[in-house]
């Protein structure tokens, strides 16, 4: 999924949550603890990259066991960034990271239909 130098991609895991809490947020710390209880999913957790510089993230949360996420709570670009195609990248990331999440075919949750496709 890379497209012009930029990477597309979900974490491969844990090991991974240092680059996700590059961009800070008031949730980070609680990140490990839902992914090791089963809130949160590494293909759930997606980044936008351009060589190791984190340009924009987010991340789904849903209750433990449920095979799809009930809320898309994080979604970041990196405020720091001077790239002009900063709102580019994260509208990307998010339509990427959609097409992965939720399954074809099914309705898509109440707060990603107005989410304009390309």
């Amino acid at each position: 999924m890379e497209q012009n130098d930029l990477t597309i991609r979900p974490i491969t895991g844990r090991d991974e949550l240092d680059l996700f809490c590059r961009l800070p947020y008031v949730l980070n710390e609680e990140l490990d603890d839902d992914l090791a209880a089963g809130r949160r999913r590494p293909d759930w957790m997606w980044v936008a990259l351009r060589s190791d510089r984190l340009l924009a993230r987010l991340a789904w949360w849903g209750r433990a066991g449920n095979a799809t996420p009930s809320a898309l709570d994080i979604f970041d670009l990196d405020d720091d960034s001077s790239d002009p195609d900063r709102l580019d990248i994260g509208a990307r990331l998010l339509r990427t990271a959609i097409a992965y999440v939720v399954p074809a075919g099914t309705v898509a949750p109440e707060y990603l239909r107005c989410v304009p496709s390309d």
